[in-house]
């Protein structure tokens, strides 16, 4: 076989591979817990899986309920967050990313900004 061949091929692995780190290693990607004041009931944190999976447990008398459901990129700066189970089941979220590095998030809602600072 000849050496344009093997070129492609490899060509082709990189990219499969750069392409598999960028989804796994997203930013959001982590334990955000709740960094401000919230109007209204909110859960105490939000769990973004690299899955699109979201767990979102809310505090009340002590005890954690977990809303779970999933999350994804309408674009850029946009995401949704439907949950399917717990608390907020058949709640859907849109947020506006207005902040994401390595230590905080801020999500602009209809209502408010959500700060958070990463704890895992």
């Amino acid at each position: 076989m000849s050496g344009k061949f093997f070129n492609s091929c490899f060509i082709i692995i990189a990219l499969l591979f750069t392409a598999c780190s960028l989804e796994t290693d997203h930013p959001l990607h982590g334990k955000w817990l709740i960094a401000g004041r919230i109007v209204g009931n909110s859960p105490s944190s939000y769990w973004f899986q690299k899955n699109g999976k979201v767990i979102a447990p809310w505090e009340e008398r002590k005890t954690a309920l977990k809303s779970l459901g999933k999350y994804e990129f309408i674009d850029n700066t946009h995401i949704k967050i439907i949950m399917n189970k717990g608390y907020f089941k058949g709640i859907t979220f849109f947020f506006e990313i207005v902040k994401l590095d390595k230590e905080q998030l801020t999500l602009r809602g209809s209502i408010q900004d959500i700060r958070m600072r990463r704890v895992e």
